[in-house]
């Protein structure tokens, strides 16, 4: 979606060819010659507003507040031929993200205008994240399986070793920030900034200065220093998800910064001390791209100071129940439903599915059942039919077995009872025997509950104890 901004001037000219710009730079632009006119149009969803501080009808500060007020998430600059006013800086106070002083160029307001989208995109990630957390209630990870029992264990370990550098690994959806946040909750820096930066989402041209911060003059559009997000985590923790997403040379920036916790501002030269804790994360492997030289290798060795490895759903089955209730709850508070529960069935077939989007994949099922579903049980015919269609591969196969029985006839004295308890047991006998009769591996391999199976080896081999 393209972004929309908003140019409020009572200047023809201006306003013309500054929209000409922002089309030709593939954004969506309005424009508004007053400030009546720009706060009847506020009901667009600008992201960007850019604000002349001299308006024909209204003054200019007068327009920010009802700006702030009905749209508040949405970023102003201020544009003003008047230099540094008093107004430009009660501007700034009351919420105007940067200003302009005319005349400007082109170059100075397309870099200004990367910087305010780009804050924008990281503060509403944030505030989404703040709601979730809200809606959770401060619940911890929702598990029961083995597997995220020892996860936890190493995250009680590692909150007490509050600045070893962590980096957690899994695939997409597992849960790696959330993984984060607990072991900041959990460590002596609770109560200080956790601060989380994705760093594929950030421009390349723009992550230095995010990260680091800058100086003023530091190239054009400066007009005051800033402190970088390492610098506003002081005392608190860093959290770098997708770190396999960072360009190479601002990997050797983040080694530096690893090595001594000191902070460099773009265009200047003086080095400030951050203590902080890092978090580092990816969906990545790491070690392939350090043998294809798009990783340096020192940066590897020096964040996998402790590494996490966190299983995908299928790998914790046990789990899946008790994530499908916690959702089905949190979405009940949402949506103001009433839902009870999961059929029995319906259950199954979620444990059964391979959940390629992992946690994050169920949590939106759940959510879509929640929307849809008008009774108060989801069965199986509210799950969403890519689900049947994509079921393991041990299922799969066996449908595909069933063609070499085409063309034979049922045997007399035939009993399908009979031979499905003794191809059960054979089954059960192959999986004991690949796996040396580790009960929890077999029943990984027969994809049944490690009850389940416990009571047909008692059933099939009774005399093993």
């Amino acid at each position: 979606m393209r972004k929309r901004i908003l140019i409020v001037d009572d200047e023809p000219t201006l306003r013309l060819s500054l929209k000409e710009a922002l089309t030709n730079w593939g954004y969506q632009a309005d424009v508004a010659k007053s400030g009546l006119d720009a706060v009847k149009m506020l009901g667009e969803n600008y992201h960007l507003i850019f604000l002349d501080l001299k308006l024909p009808d209204r003054d200019g500060l007068d327009v920010l507040a009802d700006i702030r007020k009905g749209s508040p998430d949405t970023m102003v600059i201020i544009m003003t031929a008047y230099g540094t006013t008093s107004s430009t800086v009660t501007a700034i106070k009351m919420g105007a993200y940067d200003y302009l002083n005319k005349p400007f160029d082109l170059v100075e307001i397309k870099f200004l205008i990367e910087r305010a989208l780009s804050s924008l995109q990281i503060e509403r990630e944030s505030h989404l994240f703040r709601k979730q957390q809200q809606l959770l209630s401060n619940q911890e990870i929702v598990h029961c399986s083995p597997a995220m029992s020892e996860v936890l264990k190493k995250v009680e370990a590692l909150a007490a070793a509050d600045t070893t550098t962590v980096l957690i690994t899994g695939e997409t959806g597992t849960g790696k920030e959330l993984v984060a946040r607990t072991l900041h909750k959990k460590s002596i820096r609770a109560e200080k900034p956790f601060i989380a930066i994705n760093c594929g989402a950030i421009p390349p041209s723009l992550l230095e200065s995010e990260l680091f911060g800058f100086e003023r003059s530091a190239f054009t559009g400066a007009t005051k220093p800033k402190k970088g997000l390492l610098e506003l985590g002081d005392e608190g923790t860093i959290f770098l998800d997708e770190i396999g997403e960072l360009p190479l040379e601002m990997q050797v920036k983040l080694l530096r910064f690893l090595e001594d916790r000191k902070v460099s501002r773009l265009g200047g030269l003086q080095e400030h001390s951050v203590n902080v804790r890092v978090i580092v994360a990816t969906n990545r492997n790491l070690e392939q791209m350090v043998a294809k030289k798009t990783f340096r290798d020192d940066l590897y060795y020096r964040i996998n100071v402790v590494p996490v490895r966190l299983p995908p759903l299928r790998e914790r089955k046990e789990d899946i129940p008790l994530l499908a209730g916690f959702f089905l709850n949190l979405f009940n508070k949402q949506f103001n439903k009433r839902i009870a529960r999961f059929s029995p069935e319906a259950l199954c077939v979620l444990q059964e599915y391979g959940w390629p989007g992992n946690v994050r994949e169920l949590k939106n099922v759940v959510e879509h059942l929640a929307i849809l579903c008008d009774s108060e049980i989801i069965g199986l015919k509210h799950l969403p039919t890519h689900m049947f269609s994509m079921q393991n591969s041990e299922c799969n196969a066996g449908t595909e077995s069933l063609s070499a029985l085409d063309g034979k006839k049922i045997p007399e004295n035939f009993s399908l009872e009979a031979t499905l308890t003794s191809l059960e047991k054979e089954y059960i006998k192959i999986a004991l025997n690949e796996s040396r009769w580790n009960v929890s591996q077999a029943s990984r391999l027969l994809g049944l509950s490690r009850y389940s199976l416990q009571r047909r080896i008692e059933k099939y081999f009774p005399s093993v104890k």
